[in-house]
């Protein structure tokens, strides 16, 4: 999927009958583990088995590394939190979905194309990959569809 697309259907906010968990922490590859941590115990709730839970430990922790690659810290938080260019990741799950929305305020961004090799290993371990900017923010999305027998 190309990296400026969003396909139809794909919402980036969690819906009402859903689980999802929040994870805030700052944009430096020394605080991925956090991530890849919460990815593999949320993989592990969700039913995947453990081949799939080392995908998407791997998905993230690629996806993260484009992120950060292909964006340029926004130092000032509009907000007044201090938060400014903090990587969040969303994890959230339903009956039929895995999703994982990653997002970081950035003053600059440039989508990664979509031969790029971190791409490319996205595309082979999860469903679905989005990046979009809105405004600020950029935003990608991992998108794991859950089998039929969990």
């Amino acid at each position: 999927m190309d990296p400026g697309t969003q396909s139809e259907g794909t919402s980036w906010a969690a819906e009402a009958d859903t689980q999802a968990v929040l994870i805030q922490v700052p944009a430096d590859a020394d605080y991925l583990a956090v991530i890849r941590s919460a990815s593999a115990h949320v993989a592990t709730k969700a039913g995947c088995t453990l081949s799939e839970v080392a995908d998407l430990r791997l998905a993230v922790d690629e996806a993260c590394g484009l992120l950060l690659r292909n964006t340029v810290r926004d130092e000032q938080a509009a907000d007044g939190t201090g938060s400014a260019g903090d990587l969040f990741c969303r994890f959230i799950l339903d009956d039929a979905t895995l999703r994982m929305v990653l997002s970081r305020k950035a003053r600059n961004a440039a989508p990664p194309q979509n031969d790029e090799f971190g791409w490319t290993i996205l595309s082979a371990l999860v469903d679905d990959i989005l990046w979009r900017a809105d405004g600020p923010t950029v935003y990608v999305e991992l998108v794991k569809r859950r089998g039929a027998g969990r």
